[in-house]
């Protein structure tokens, strides 16, 4: 038993060689993993800011107990006050673009980029040398 504590000491007494490119390398990684976790932290705040909806779903599957009526009672609180003040339309407006959009045949895509299909930004763009507007 002692030779292995004896050859574990010998073995911290080992020193790795650090380069200054493998320093930067390692705070590059730290800052991107930083600059994830933000953007998913905000990303999970609008989530629950504006999808209020899925909130109070995903809620409902809870087990029964008094924190998850509690969680339950929140949200559909949280819920009913969203669709209130009208704070959960660009959540149902996303989402009837992207039911349109997955129910779209491949003749509804051929008709909207036919040349002479109206160009829904134009009015937006201001006018265009080739005259379509």
């Amino acid at each position: 038993m002692l030779d292995l504590i004896e050859r574990n000491i010998e073995a911290e007494g080992e020193v790795e060689t650090v380069t200054v490119a493998d320093l930067r390398a390692e705070a590059e990684t730290r800052r991107n993993v930083g600059r994830f976790a933000r953007a998913m932290w905000v990303a999970a705040g609008l989530l629950l800011l504006f999808n209020s909806g899925q909130l109070v779903t995903v809620v409902n599957g809870f087990g029964v107990g008094p924190v998850q009526d509690t969680a339950v009672a929140l949200t559909a609180t949280w819920n009913a006050q969203m669709e209130k003040t009208g704070l959960s339309r660009p959540v149902q407006t996303i989402r009837e673009f992207v039911t349109r959009m997955r129910d779209a045949s491949w003749a509804d895509l051929k008709a909207a980029a036919a040349p002479d299909a109206p160009r829904q930004g134009a009015s937006l763009r201001g006018p265009v040398e080739d005259g379509k507007g």
